[in-house]
């Protein structure tokens, strides 16, 4: 247990001291009452005690009372505030390790099971430190000091007798804890599972709707719901036999205690009052056994979730700048110098790619689905670890420069367009939060938005609903370059961005690129030869490779792949990949 929480211990010591301490004093105070109502009995019985006396020991019980309120609520306050901390330290952890993280990091864990960590998980570990905690302290030493109470304020004999069914008890949790550690990891991976094929579902419900495939993904819920169901009704079966096993050793204790107390009585040792103490103190020790399996039982789930949550934290970074990486890079030259990348587990998608692309300069990159355009594009985005030294800015390596210092001179519109929950002005402003009115207006000019917008109910205002829900394709897209032309990056890269909006649209958003209203270098990637017919070096890629490069005259003159789908798309033939 301290193992995996050790970090958390030692930073909120300070806290879990406190709470522990007003833990003790609350179960200390909680011995006196038994003890109290033992007394007030005896002399109810002797027929000792007047109506003053009287007055005064339930004064003094009720003051005791009063005390131990005042300490419960103190451990309550700083124990269970151990559990919310370490919610928030653990979910800041894992959202600053997922934004640090190298595409490879997300290729190998789905959303699914990242959502289950910090969510399902973190709930777990939270209730460890919380509830948790409470409940390891009145496992241990709550039933120490009322044991040492029983033996010195009642009886010793009836004391052993009675605590000698509690090492079973300690033994048969142990055993099930083992078993609901195991089965708490495999219930955790279910929910991975079914998490990941809802979200998906969410995701993709148009094209489920659209292609009438509900009846399928139900069926394919409803297998890994059962899957799920199964997994935590184990979890369950091992949960449910902490209580039977409890209440039976807590039965025979009690059994012990009356049987064994009226011997005790009838032979003089102990007193009516003493045996109704020892009876309370006896009751006092049920939670405690209750509290040894459910710690046992917390423990083991949190330990699995916090096992699980630990390989996402000690996964190590892909892509680490180096501590003498250059921080800065002024109007950046860029070359590739007999470049071959290939994704985990894959063959080379690119392959011995030499290209100088001067500041300022425009390129455009054309070729087959699956030539490795979009792959060449990402490369400058350091999304995965590859061979950096292949790669120049300004002379110098990738990697001698860090990656906010590269990502900072970069616009990138993907292929498929991320609209966040917010206004279309707050989408766009997501690269430059402090721009002005003039600076958001000439972007929306340059990605000819501006027509949309006055068609829009709430112009810039608008909503753009989960994941642009609300917008067309078209729309998205133009948002998207918007985004990025508002940067005024060094470098804007476009990665057929334009594939939903119509021919005007895409030649007004090509005239303002190819205007020069950018002063940067520009690098576009497309299937469409209108798009790039104008951009100052122009490459075609095959298998990886560049098989034509040129301008868009000297491409013609060529005769080859390029002249041939000009010849066509001009023609207003379909794209053809012959």
């Amino acid at each position: 247990m301290f193992k995996e929480f050790k970090w958390f211990i030692k930073s909120y010591k300070k806290n879990l001291i406190i709470g522990v301490i007003f833990l003790l004093l609350s179960d200390i105070v909680g011995i006196f009452p038994p003890y109290i109502i033992g007394d007030l009995t005896d002399k109810v019985f002797e027929n000792s005690i007047d109506l003053d006396r009287f007055i005064k020991l339930i004064a003094i019980l009720i003051g005791v009372i009063i005390i131990k309120y005042f300490f419960a609520m103190g451990w309550s306050f700083f124990i269970h505030r151990g559990g919310n901390e370490i919610e928030l330290r653990l979910r800041s952890m894992l959202m600053s390790k997922f934004l640090d993280q190298s595409m490879e990091f997300f290729d190998e864990n789905s959303t699914g099971s990242l959502m289950g960590k910090s969510t399902n998980d973190i709930n777990s570990v939270s209730g460890m430190i919380g509830f948790g905690t409470l409940a390891m302290f009145d496992a241990t030493a709550y039933p120490f000091f009322i044991i040492l109470v029983m033996i010195f304020s009642v009886s010793l004999k009836l004391t052993l007798a009675t605590i000698i069914p509690i090492p079973l008890l300690a033994v048969l949790v142990k055993l099930l804890g083992d078993k609901i550690y195991k089965k708490w990891d495999k219930a955790q991976a279910a929910f991975d599972k079914l998490n990941s094929f809802v979200l998906e579902d969410v995701v993709g419900i148009r094209i489920i709707n659209v292609f009438n495939l509900q009846n399928v993904r139900r069926r394919m819920f409803k297998v890994r719901g059962e899957e799920l169901k199964e997994k935590n009704l184990e979890v369950a079966k091992y949960n449910a036999l902490f209580r039977p096993i409890d209440l039976t050793i807590t039965a025979i204790s009690f059994g012990i205690a009356i049987f064994y107390g009226a011997v005790l009585i009838y032979r003089g040792e102990i007193t009516i009052g003493k045996l109704v103490s020892f009876t309370f103190y006896l009751n006092m020790l049920i939670w405690p056994m209750f509290a040894l399996g459910n710690f046992i039982n917390i423990k083991n789930q949190a330990t699995a979730s916090m096992n699980r949550i630990q390989k996402v934290l000690d996964y190590e970074e892909d892509i680490v700048d180096r501590k003498d990486a250059i921080t800065h890079i002024e109007k950046p030259d860029i070359e590739f110098k007999d470049f071959s990348f290939k994704y985990p587990d894959s063959d080379y998608i690119l392959k011995d790619i030499n290209l100088k692309i001067p500041y300022g300069s425009s390129l455009g990159i054309l070729g087959k689905t699956g030539s490795g355009k979009s792959t060449l594009l990402k490369q400058l985005l350091k999304y995965y670890k590859t061979d950096f030294s292949k790669i120049l800015v300004n002379d110098k390596y990738l990697d001698d420069y860090t990656t906010y210092a590269i990502r900072d001179k970069l616009s990138y519109v993907p292929q498929k367009h991320m609209i966040f929950s917010k206004t279309i002005e707050e989408n766009i402003k997501l690269s430059k939060p402090d721009a002005t009115d003039e600076e958001l207006n000439k972007a929306i000019e340059m990605a000819d938005f501006k027509k949309d917008l006055e068609n829009l109910p709430m112009g810039l205002q608008t909503l753009c609903g989960e994941r642009g829900v609300s917008l067309s394709g078209g729309q998205k897209q133009r948002i998207g370059i918007a985004r990025a032309f508002l940067k005024d990056p060094d470098i804007l890269l476009l990665d057929d961005c334009m594939s939903a909006v119509d021919g005007k649209t895409e030649r007004n958003i090509i005239n303002n690129i190819n205007s020069r209203n950018h002063q940067g270098t520009i690098i576009l990637a497309c299937h469409r030869i209108s798009q790039v017919m104008n951009m100052d070096h122009i490459i075609v890629l095959e298998d990886g490779k560049i098989v034509e490069e040129g301008s868009h005259q000297e491409l013609m003159e060529l005769d080859g792949w390029y002249a041939t789908q000009f010849v066509r798309q001009m023609a207003g033939g379909r794209y053809s990949e012959e």
